[in-house]
């Protein structure tokens, strides 16, 4: 494996490596390789900073870096950076070869001076190269109004302490505009696309849109809002949900809204399942670390989680949204595996994972207080993705 800086013999085939690894994978098609084309000559472009990843003789991966800005509530404008598209030929993602080529690029850009970085990605990956939600720092997503997560918007301190040193404690990120330049100009964008090779544009399950939503005929995944705690209550307050899934019914819309706030939105990834015909959130699903719980997983090994509403048990709505999720991390992540588990006494939810291709590895038992404080024989499912 050999890393090195682009040189313009490598432009066309960055662009196509590029293409390859993201065509539909967050929409039908990708502009991806077009931001990389147009993004050499743009005055934010780090040149520094553009490596590509050689195997055996052959380009398979890609990084570049670019100039952002931080803005303060005043007005006040401060450096930062950002980087990507990074990409990783399909054959050969699942290997590795991402987080090797990004930990090399992240330890030149700190080398470079390079103190905050601001990313749009999914944190069961890049959390492994160090990176956090970016709220977490008070950086807010630019549109988005204060106080709203953003699932996808990550960040990094490079250099410890280079926000407090910078006089930033809270700020708004703004990308460069060199990422929007598909939608500046749609027509050159096609001309471009015109010169290579035809590939079908597919609209497919684990989509994510830039709102954080998927959505298949009858359901959405969307984030959790604020204005879902009322019928969150409804459903949480019933004892045969909790019961199943391992927590204590909710008291009260504000214990229902706190939930939201925290546990939703400090999880690594969880929705709300809406169903289209009422717009009514209608359950959770979502998937994160394991290293908290007391099933057997694999190091790095993500859990998956689920419940529905009692109205809709026994209709096919959680197994549709559960392989909505899957589909969305085998299209935009690394994971090579996930664990999942219920309560033996509760066989549906183990039907749900079957369907989906979890195969049963065992049983375990827990007595924590969030298991209701009482040993309980839990049944093991993994899925190798």
């Amino acid at each position: 494996m050999i890393i090195r800086h682009e040189t313009p013999e490598d432009y066309r085939a960055a662009e196509q490596l590029t293409r390859e690894a993201f065509w539909n994978v967050y929409r039908p098609g990708c502009t991806e390789h077009y931001v990389l084309h147009r993004y050499r000559e743009n005055p934010d472009f780090i040149p520094e900073l553009d490596f590509v990843l050689e195997e055996n003789g052959r380009l398979i991966g890609h990084v570049m870096f670019s100039k952002a800005e931080l803005v303060l509530d005043d007005g006040t404008r401060k450096p930062s950076w950002t980087f990507g598209p990074i990409g990783i030929h399909p054959a050969f993602k699942r290997k590795g070869y991402g987080l090797k080529l990004l930990n090399f690029a992240l330890d030149k850009a700190r080398e470079m001076g390079v103190g905050f970085l601001c990313m749009e990605g999914d944190i069961a990956f890049y959390k492994h190269a160090g990176f956090r939600l970016a709220s977490e720092f008070n950086i807010r997503y630019h549109g988005m109004p204060p106080g709203e997560e953003v699932p996808f918007f990550l960040a990094q301190e490079l250099i410890p302490g280079w926000l407090q040193a910078n006089g930033i404690e809270e700020a708004t990120y703004c990308p460069p505009e060199g990422y929007f330049v598909a939608d500046a100009d749609p027509d050159a964008f096609e001309r471009f696309e015109a010169s290579f090779p035809p590939k079908e544009k597919l609209r497919l399950p684990g989509q994510l849109t830039y709102d954080g939503v998927m959505e298949t005929g009858r359901i959405v995944l969307r984030p959790w809002r604020d204005n879902d705690a009322p019928v969150l209550f409804k459903w949480a307050s019933d004892p045969d949900i909790g019961s199943r899934a391992g927590w204590p019914p909710h008291r009260s819309v504000e214990e229902s809204l706190e939930v939201i706030r925290t546990v939703f939105r400090d999880a690594t990834y969880t929705w709300a399942v809406e169903l289209k015909e009422t717009g009514e959130a209608i359950g959770a699903m979502g998937y994160g670390p394991s290293c908290d719980c007391d099933l057997p997983a694999r190091e790095g090994e993500p859990i998956v989680g689920y419940w529905i509403a009692k109205p809709y048990w026994n209709r096919g709505l959680c197994t549709e949204a559960l392989g909505l999720l899957l589909e969305h991390i085998r299209v935009t992540t690394g994971v090579k595996s996930l664990i999942g588990g219920h309560f033996v006494d509760n066989p549906a939810s183990g039907r749900v994972m079957e369907k989906c291709g979890f195969v049963p590895t065992g049983e375990t038992v827990v007595d924590e207080a969030m298991y209701l404080g009482k040993d309980h024989p839990i049944r093991v499912l993994r899925k190798e993705m």
